[in-house]
């Protein structure tokens, strides 16, 4: 297992680095947190831009820097795309 997590590590570094290279500003990246958040919480849901909204709003008020927001993005989008290709490292 530790080789694995190891692995996944690495790969949510190298997406996070990539996606903070992107310069996004911080209220899109709050957003796409949001966005993937709700995502993880509930695969089979649409959410409303009104939801996505609000919980955009608490990420800008309570989240973190700029690199921990890109590093937590990148890691719930591979989580979500190991879950829904069921993929392997």
């Amino acid at each position: 297992m530790e080789e694995f997590e190891k692995k996944l590590n690495e790969e949510i570094n190298l997406a996070a680095y990539y996606l903070a290279k992107e310069n996004h500003p911080y209220d899109t990246l709050c957003w796409m947190l949001a966005e993937k958040r709700l995502m993880y919480k509930n695969p089979e849901t649409d959410f409303s831009d009104e939801l996505v909204k609000q919980n955009a709003a608490i990420n800008y008020y309570s989240c973190c820097d700029y690199d921990i927001m890109c590093w937590l993005i990148a890691e719930l989008d591979i989580l979500l795309k190991y879950e829904f290709y069921g993929r392997e490292i």
